[in-house]
């Protein structure tokens, strides 16, 4: 599964400690729950890369799904 068109083109992204919130709009949002200390979040074309304290980076494919890329 990938990311709805709806995240993507909204590209809104909010940290909150170990979570990452995914917007659609103002208003609603998906949490993605992490489990370690995140640092920041940015999109990667359709995919999310989440950047942890510990120097560590997933890329979420969709909300329940990641790859360690470093």
């Amino acid at each position: 599964m990938s990311w709805d068109s709806k995240y993507i083109n909204f590209g809104v992204l909010k940290t909150d400690n170990d979570k990452v919130h995914v917007y659609c709009d103002r208003n609603n949002y998906i949490t993605i729950y992490v489990g370690a200390n995140v640092v920041n979040a940015t999109w990667a074309g359709g995919e999310i890369n989440v950047y942890l304290s510990n120097g560590k980076v997933q890329r979420y494919s969709d909300k329940n799904n990641y790859q360690i890329i470093y």
